[in-house]
Order: C-alpha cells, then sequence, then structure tokens
C-alpha cells in the first residue's frame, strides 16, 4: 500500500508517533546532567578583531562575517570595539602590536577587503599572538570575484581558527532542513552564520529530510500531486536518483566515504532501512524493526537509525542493529559529531509535557549527557563539520527567543542563528577553494 504524502512527512518529521512513547518518563536523572563551563575556572581568550573605517561594501562585509563566525564559534571573548586603541585602521595600515596588548587583547585578527583596478576583491587576513611578537602567526591575501567575498571571509575564518587552535573551522559550510514555506512543505538552506536562507525545493512539491552527500551535494524526498516520495538531487529541476524501490523512499543518507547509501522505505506496516551502493544498486534491508526511518553514519562507518513498533515499544535510536538510546525515553533526530575529544552520538529524547531535549553519548551509546534542559523543546540536531558546534531548533521563550540555535561543544555557550523553525536540520562543509 501507497502511504499518502501527509502520512509519509508525519513518520519523517514528527517521528515521536511512532511506538508507544510514555507521556512523561519517571526518572530523568538517566538522562545525566548539563556540563556547565564555572565563571573563572577556565582561561578564555581575549580576540581583538581590528575594527575599519573604510566605506567600501566588500570590506564591510569581510570584517563583519568574521567578527560574527567568531563570536559563533564560542572560543573567544571578544574584545569590544569602544576599547580600540587610536591608529590607523586602513587596508595596508600596520597592526600596532603594543597597543592592543595595553588595550588587554591577546589575539589580534585584521581582516580587511577592497576593489582594485581589475574589478576583482583583494581580501587580506592577519593574526597576531600579541605575547610572541610582533609577527603575525597567519598571514594570507587573496584576490576573489565579486561574487566570492562572504564565502571567502567563512574561508578566513576557517583558517584563522586552525592557525590559533590548531583545528581548522568549518564555517564555510551551509545547513539545510524543512519548513512550512508558502503553499508547500520545501527544503531551505542557509549559511553557517544564519545568512542567505532560501527555499531550493519546488514550491509546487513536498520535500522532506535533506541530505548531503560528499561534495555537500544535497538530496532530499519529494512528492508531487500526491505520488510516492522519491530521492532526488538538488537542481533545476531536481534530479531524480534511480532506485529500485516503488514505494516511498522517506529519507536518505550518504556515508563520509560517499560509497554507501542507506534510505529509509515504506513496506506495508511500517517501513525499513537498506543499505546500498551511492548509486542506489545493491539495496539490502538492515533493520529489524516495524518501524525504521532517519538512517545517519558516523564518520567511522557505523549507521545509526530510529526504530520501532508494536513489538519494540518505545521507539529508540539503533546503532548498527543494537537500541543505545535510554529506555523508557521516546528517542529521535540521531546525528555524529566528529569532536576533538571522539565521536560523540547527539539526538533528542521525549520528556513529557510535549517536549524533548538533547542528550550525548559516545559512538557508541555510552556515558550519557544532557545539552538542554527547560528551555522550551529543542529538537533536530546537526553538528558542523568541524565538530565543534550543534545546531538544532528551539522553542525556548528565553534569552533571543525561539529559533534555529549552535551551542558550542567545547565552552557550552549557545547563540542563535535565526528566528526560523524547522525539521531534519543537516550540516555539511562546502567543497574546498580550488
Amino acid at each position: 500500500m501507497r502511504l499518502i504524502p501527509r502520512l509519509a512527512v508525519a513518520l519523517t518529521l514528527l517521528p515521536s508517533t511512532l511506538g508507544a512513547a510514555p507521556a512523561a518518563p519517571a526518572d530523568e536523572a538517566t538522562l545525566g546532567e548539563i556540563p556547565v563551563a564555572v565563571t573563572g575556572a577556565e582561561h578564555v581568550v581575549k580576540l581583538a578583531v581590528l575594527p575599519s573605517l573604510a566605506p567600501d561594501f566588500e570590506d564591510v562585509v569581510v570584517r563583519g562575517v568574521v567578527r560574527r563566525d567568531l563570536e559563533i564559534s564560542g572560543l573567544f571573548a571578544l574584545v569590544p570595539e569602544s576599547l580600540a586603541p587610536p591608529g590607523a585602521y586602513g587596508f595596508g595600515d600596520p597592526v600596532d602590536v603594543p597597543a592592543w596588548r595595553a588595550a588587554g587583547a591577546e589575539v589580534a585578527v585584521k581582516v580587511a577587503a577592497r576593489k582594485n583596478a581589475e574589478g576583482t576583491v583583494d581580501v587580506v587576513g592577519l593574526a597576531y599572538l600579541l605575547r610572541h611578537g610582533a609577527d603575525p602567526v597567519y598571514e594570507k591575501r587573496l584576490t576573489v570575484p565579486p561574487g566570492d567575498v562572504r564565502l571567502t571571509a567563512h574561508r578566513l575564518t576557517d583558517a584563522l581558527l586552525g592557525a590559533l587552535t590548531g583545528r581548522p573551522g568549518s564555517f564555510a559550510s551551509r545547513l539545510a532542513y524543512t519548513a512550512p514555506w508558502g503553499r508547500a512543505r520545501r527544503v531551505l538552506t542557509l549559511d553557517a552564520d544564519g545568512h542567505d536562507l532560501r527555499p531550493v525545493s519546488p514550491e509546487t512539491a513536498t520535500a522532506v529530510a535533506p541530505a548531503f552527500a560528499p561534495g555537500a551535494r544535497l538530496h532530499f524526498s519529494m512528492s508531487e500531486r500526491y505520488a510516492p516520495f522519491s530521492l532526488h538531487r538538488d537542481g533545476q529541476p531536481p534530479e531524480r536518483v534511480p532506485l529500485s524501490f516503488q514505494e516511498s523512499v522517506y529519507a536518505a543518507a550518504f556515508d563520509r566515504t560517499g560509497t554507501k547509501l542507506a534510505v529509509a522505505v515504506a513496506e506495508p506496516g511500517g517501513s525499513a532501512i537498506h543499505v546500498g551502493n551511492a548509486d542506489g544498486t545493491g539495496m539490502q534491508r538492515v533493520s529489524t524493526t516495524e518501524v525504521a526511518i532517519q538512517p545517519v553514519w558516523s564518520p567511522s562507518g557505523k549507521l545509526a537509525w530510529v526504530g520501532g513498533g508494536g513489538r519494540q515499544g518505545t521507539q529508540r535510536v539503533y546503532l548498527d542493529g543494537k537500541a543505545v538510546s535510554p529506555a523508557g525515553f521516546a528517542a529521535s533526530s540521531p546525528t555524529f559529531c566528529d569532536t576533538a575529544d571522539g565521536i560523540r552520538l547527539v539526538f533528542t529524547v521525549a520528556v513529557g509535557g510535549d517536549r524533548q531535549d538533547l542528550v550525548m553519548t559516545t559512538e557508541r551509546g555510552g556515558g550519557i549527557t544532557r545539552l538542554t534542559q527547560s528551555q522550551g523543546s529543542n529538537t533536530h540536531p546537526a553538528c558542523s563539520p568541524d565538530g565543534r558546534l550543534l545546531a538544532f531548533f528551539s522553542t525556548r521563550k528565553s534569552a533571543a527567543g525561539p529559533g534555529l540555535y549552535v551551542l558550542s561543544l567545547e565552552r557550552w555557550t549557545s547563540s542563535r542563528l535565526s528566528s526560523q523553525l524547522g525539521e531534519s536540520l543537516r550540516w555539511a562543509a562546502l567543497p574546498a577553494a580550488p
């Protein structure tokens, strides 16, 4: 039996309806404690982004993007612009290291841009460790087309983070999710700083479950005129991926090597996870639960999904066929984070009151840590490509209000990227610069 798109959307985006989830879990202590950075217990590096008095649009963009990226990273305490010492801050002016050191900064970053006579844009990025001499520890000079200025600024941030921390950033990346947009549910994308939100799936179709293949090629499941959902590559128009299934394909996931594809496919009475080659050939069923959805690969090649049903009871996160989320809590939306401390599995759990929270475990499901609590419902996590940040949707009313948030997995600080809410969030690095 073919499932109509409305039911397919419910199965894909509202997994808490599967199985018999308890209305109020008995003991939330099993979800672990929220890590808190104690004030004064850690040293946060004071970083100054040099101001600019240049009126050039390109200069304003580059400096604004880099400063915002560094703020979102949560790794530094940014020095207020009001503390900038007097001086010259033009494109080619030197950095006054002693003056910035006297202003309390430990690191100084200078980024600048200007149009040249050929119509392209010259961009410069420098970083100084102010207690270690007057020479920059990072210096990069580029000439780029005007349309690449924002992306170049993100790449500068990534390189600056690599020079300052030993681990490059991943702000040159893209997020994708699904949400109602106009008259249909569509796939939308935005930059890692919340800029350039736009729908990418057709306005005449229902699209769900975005997934990135290697190289950041976007895929999603799409239905038109109540036909079964099928897998498509982003394009104008989207290109259907040939698969052998006649029923709806609810979701897909590509492994890091780009050689394996996992899909969640409708079947009588439920759905199943199938794994095969990236071109859709050689598909074999790997799940054993009545319902199996939301496949996702770990960086090491392990496969997780959400499974449940009448025989299994409450839906749980499964890893290579074994339930790893805590028993008694309806779980959904697994994702993996390749952090500096190792691979971590993050997923949502229902905590009663129609709310969900985020928890984190080791890659195999051990050592649970709670990431959110008493801040509305927090759902659909996605990890940044560098493993430092966790993006998620929150209905919280405190702080900046509901929207798309990012949480630092190193300092446990959070900031809002957008006021939008959605489902099925994914995050992938853009291809490297040529």
